[in-house]
């Protein structure tokens, strides 16, 4: 089954959940957001919320990544739980007969904290439910800065780039350059005053 893309009006009461699989290319997913190895699985749970639409769920898939020290490819297996708001269009204002009561200075400073609070809902656009663009986000979102095959991986030698994962090289290993270190040598090349 392809990624859903229900109608409003396909979604009851109750609520719709529905489980299937995505392909990358059903998400919009270009080459530098992530690479994926086969296709997506998906469970979402939508509910209707007023004239918004709550949706939640989990996306699992393996990703190809880069790390960032050996520089080889490795599997990710990942499950990504994610939720969004969609917002429909509001109804035209109705003309306002009473004049609205002011708002003291706390409840306005309440009113904009709940704003912040909240993430940005997506728009409704039709009466369709277009999933795509925000799980792309979310596979974005997901995706670490600094991607290490493991833990421990130590890399590649900076002097002739043998991975020293697979086996130690014969190049001397690099003194760290410290200013701590240059300090101890300076203090060791000045004699010492005899104290009075």
């Amino acid at each position: 089954m392809a990624l859903p893309s229900p109608h409003l009006s396909e979604i009851p009461a109750e609520g719709l959940q529905v489980s299937c699989t995505a392909q990358p290319d059903e998400l919009h997913l270009e080459p530098d957001d992530a690479r994926v190895r086969g296709e997506f699985d998906l469970a979402i749970d939508i509910a209707k919320v007023g004239r918004a639409v709550h949706v939640s769920g989990l996306l699992a898939g393996t990703f190809v990544r880069q790390c960032v020290r050996c520089l080889n490819d490795y599997d990710e297996p990942a499950r990504i739980p994610f939720t969004a708001d969609y917002l429909g269009e509001a109804p035209p204002a109705k003309p306002q007969t009473k004049r609205a009561k002011p708002r003291s200075e706390e409840e306005e400073s309440e009113a904009d904290a709940t704003i912040e609070d909240e993430e940005e809902p997506y728009s409704l656009v039709g009466d369709r439910l277009e999933l795509a663009e925000m799980l792309r986000e979310q596979v974005i979102l997901a995706t670490p800065m600094q991607p290490l095959c493991r833990e421990d991986c130590r890399g590649l030698c900076p002097t002739c780039g043998q991975d020293l994962n697979e086996r130690r090289c014969a190049c001397p290993e690099e003194q760290q350059d410290s200013p701590f270190l240059s300090l101890r040598k300076l203090t060791e090349r000045t004699p010492k005053r005899p104290s009075v």
